[in-house]
């Protein structure tokens, strides 16, 4: 009897996710409807029930971020493609749509200049996303276990050399593909960026209204969050300037 009513459970599970996608897939294509009869406000609203609903991807984040974007919201539409890079960095769509938008506010600021190990790593390890190079180490390892069973039971000493040498190159890439995943996913999770939503503000050199002004951002501008203090958090610019903001000024993800 225990076995049938985990067997029902696990059926009304199945059938819920089923009608759950069911409503999201509507609400998507409503979504994309109001948003090609230039209804933005309404696509808007309707890919927030999507995300309200806690179902997050690349194409609500993008189509979202467009819309935003017609309406001419430029801070909401570059939250919305770094949210959607942050799924996979390896959208071109979003990675133009991004640069558009980021040409439409005012500050541009130029980032502190870094080696080329690390501007090679970065860009390697965005050439996919998250869940393709799972996939990848997966499809990797299975090539990893072929090799070594070549290795170890063929009898020319050709093959064996092959699977020795193709074992370690299948070996690094299972590596660099896990770690690549693993980062990717720790990036996707942690909330330590944020786009400036006030049209101006002034950056402190403390938590403090009363503290020295440091300089000054505008709506639209990304800046990594190191820290958070009660209402305010110590944020640092593309160019290395640290200093503190109110929370509210900006929104984290």
């Amino acid at each position: 009897m225990k076995r049938y009513t985990l067997l029902l459970m696990g059926l009304f599970a199945l059938m819920g996710m089923a009608f759950a996608q069911e409503g999201t897939d509507a609400w998507f294509e409503q979504a994309n409807t109001a948003y090609n009869s230039g209804n933005y406000d309404d696509a808007v609203a309707t890919y927030q029930k999507i995300l309200d609903d806690g179902l997050e991807s690349v194409s609500v984040y993008y189509n979202m971020g467009n819309a935003y974007y017609k309406l001419g919201e430029f801070p909401m539409a570059i939250y919305c493609y770094e949210k959607a890079l942050k799924i996979d960095p390896s959208d071109e769509d979003v990675q133009a749509n991004l640069a558009i938008a980021n040409a439409s506010i005012v500050d541009k600021i130029e980032p502190v200049p870094q080696s080329f190990i690390v501007r090679w790593w970065h860009s390697l390890r965005s050439a996919m996303s998250g869940d393709a190079w799972a996939w990848f180490s997966i499809a990797v390892f299975a090539l990893l276990l072929t090799m070594l069973f070549l290795f170890l039971r063929a009898r020319k000493v050709g093959l064996r050399k092959l699977g020795f040498f193709m074992g370690l190159i299948f070996l690094i890439s299972f590596a660099l593909s896990v770690t690549f995943a693993v980062q990717l996913k720790l990036i996707a999770d942690r909330e330590d960026q944020a786009i400036i939503m006030t049209p101006t503000v002034t950056v402190k050199s403390s938590p403090s209204t009363k503290s020295v002004d440091l300089f000054v951002l505008h709506e639209g501008a990304k800046v990594d969050v190191m820290d958070t203090q009660g209402e305010w958090a110590q944020i640092r610019i593309a160019n290395g300037s640290v200093g503190w903001l109110e929370v509210s000024e900006m929104r984290i993800f």
